[in-house]
């Protein structure tokens, strides 16, 4: 009798645990999924370029951009 009350405790325990990892997997994903795009936005404004492309606008004035684009129309 009290090794069936010693199982089904370790069961319970087992079982939390469980669920417990895998709600926190599921949370984790979650807020990571959340919060990369920010974190990749933060970092390329502190580099000071586009992540995607390369190319180092932090150097370039607003009117060489302008002039750029008007170049590949």
């Amino acid at each position: 009798m009290i090794t069936y009350a010693i199982f089904g405790i370790l069961a319970a325990f087992l079982l939390g645990y469980i669920l417990g990892k895998y709600h926190g997997w599921e949370k984790g994903y979650q807020e990571a999924a959340a919060t990369l795009p920010l974190e990749l936005r933060q970092q390329s404004l502190e580099d000071g370029k586009c992540i995607i492309c390369a190319e180092c606008w932090a150097k370039t004035s607003n009117h060489e951009n302008f002039s750029r684009d008007l170049n590949t129309l």
